[in-house]
């Protein structure tokens, strides 16, 4: 190609080059800018709603706090403001049966059967106890197979393991002893 050529070609796509600009900032539907600009005034409106939603939340968990504590003060205060003793000893009766209710019930014994492939290592067990709820921390108890060099000892089968059983009752099941 000559020089006159090239310098031909390159100008015609300098000249194509402005025209794709020009038309691209004076089209009126240029989507770019006022796209960003929408998409902020929607997040920025779903902020301040989940701003009065967490202000909402927050007055309401106060507020049945407050209640709570006031419902604990009541029984003490009535014992106090007795005059006999037959009210002191009714009224000893129903606090003693408030707190009885208040006790935490035990947590009930959960049963699960955890069934480990051929080749499957330790963390599948951990991880089925976890969703069994028979453990909280599945890499604490992956961690516990592994300190005490349990982890290679797992077998596969099926191990019927319950909510009481310790860390080391379990690695004993899935030792297969």
């Amino acid at each position: 190609m000559s020089k006159k050529n090239i310098r031909i070609l390159a100008l015609g796509f300098f000249i194509s080059g402005i025209i794709l600009v020009l038309t691209s900032l004076l089209m009126p539907g240029n989507q770019s800018a006022n796209g960003q600009t929408g998409n902020v005034e929607e997040l920025e409106s779903e902020i301040t709603y989940l701003e009065e939603k967490i202000a909402q939340l927050e007055v309401a968990q106060t507020s049945q706090a407050e209640t709570t504590s006031e419902e604990v003060e009541q029984p003490a205060d009535e014992t106090e403001t007795s005059d006999t003793e037959e009210d002191a000893s009714s009224n000893e009766d129903e606090v003693k049966d408030e707190s009885k209710e208040e006790e935490p019930e035990e947590d009930p014994v959960i049963k699960a059967t955890i069934t480990i492939g051929e080749g499957e290592p330790s963390s599948v067990a951990a991880q089925q106890l976890e969703s069994e709820s028979i453990i909280e921390d599945r890499y604490d108890f992956d961690s516990f197979l592994e300190d005490n060099d349990y982890a290679p000892l797992v077998r596969p089968g099926s191990y019927e393991i319950n909510s009481e059983m310790t860390y080391e009752e379990i690695a004993q099941k899935l030792m297969g002893n």
